[in-house]
């Protein structure tokens, strides 16, 4: 089973603009909103890959009934914790007919070490030994520092995949549990190594550095020039695909859920790299921060061009 971990999940309130003025008054286009938060997103991705999976999280106020309601889904198990008082966070998204997107996110509610608790204590009568565990997206609004640490901790005797998606000094401290995989952005492959990765020599190099970390897959997502995925001692360069980019806020946890479906089902390597390749880049094809078109992202699972370097 593939489990998700959204700590502050989100709403994501979507503004299309023809083009962004910086200083001046900007007619919105249209509007719509969409759920938020980098593993909710993988939830409702492998939902629509037809593939089961548990979604847990803490939600707060109206807006965490408004999330729980975008997560249903028969082939998502919801795990969330509800509390009545205050509200989760609302994201600001911005995007512009040229394909250009802006987030403004709010830091969201600050989650108290009780709450903290009764969420691992309701994943632990869940978790099996064997299951994938995504722990995705921001997790600094936590009384407890490092929580996704504390979570590797409160699971390292039961065999679980730990995917990792997030940044700062989470990202960072977490990489002493030697998670299963890691996929940092070029952002935040520096935070990492501690110096700027500007091209892609750097990331191939920033990659050969952490080779020996005891990570067992290390996917670097570097927007329109592709991806570099680490694994089992071989590196490999998922070329970009030709698609008419609307959006491309969520590609990233597309890319994620394809990696992690792949993995669940046993696939052979390169075809779970196929996988999430097709799957970010029907995203990128949407007008939404979340979801794709299933028929499309298999199309295009036929045309990834992946390269052993």
């Amino acid at each position: 089973m593939i489990c998700t971990l959204t700590i502050n999940p989100a709403m994501d309130r979507m503004i299309y603009l023809e083009g962004f003025s910086r200083g001046n008054t900007n007619r919105i286009r249209k509007q719509m909103d969409a759920l938020g938060g980098k593993g909710t997103h993988v939830s409702v991705n492998l939902g629509i890959l037809q593939c089961e999976n548990r979604a847990f999280g803490i939600d707060f106020g109206e807006t965490g009934l408004r999330i729980e309601e975008k997560l249903k889904n028969e082939y998502i198990d919801l795990g969330f914790l509800h509390y009545p008082s205050g509200n989760s966070r609302v994201n600001y998204a911005v995007v512009e007919e040229n394909g250009c997107c802006t987030l403004l996110s709010e830091r969201g509610k600050m989650i108290t070490r009780e709450e903290c608790e009764a969420l691992l204590e309701k994943m632990d009568r869940a978790v099996k030994p064997g299951d994938i565990l995504v722990l995705s997206g921001d997790a600094s609004n936590t009384e407890i520092p490092l929580f996704y640490i504390e979570v590797m901790d409160r699971f390292a005797d039961r065999n679980v995949r730990f995917l990792l998606d997030s940044s700062s000094e989470n990202l960072i401290e977490s990489l002493k549990r030697k998670p299963y995989m890691i996929k940092p952005n070029e952002d935040e492959l520096g935070q990492i190594l501690g110096r700027r990765i500007e091209s892609d020599q750097a990331v191939r190099e920033g990659i050969a550095e952490l080779a020996g970390m005891g990570i067992e897959c290390i996917a670097v997502t570097c927007g329109g020039r592709g991806s570099y995925v680490w694994y089992q001692e071989e590196l490999y360069r998922i070329h970009p695909m030709e698609v008419r980019v609307i959006n491309t806020i969520g590609c990233g946890d597309a890319f994620l859920s394809g990696m992690a479906y792949g993995f669940d089902q046993g696939l052979p390597f390169t075809e779970t790299l196929a996988y999430a390749a097709a799957v970010s880049s029907a995203t990128a094809e949407s007008n939404s921060t979340v979801g794709f078109e299933l028929e499309r992202a298999l199309d295009l699972k036929n045309r990834v061009h992946i390269e052993k370097l």
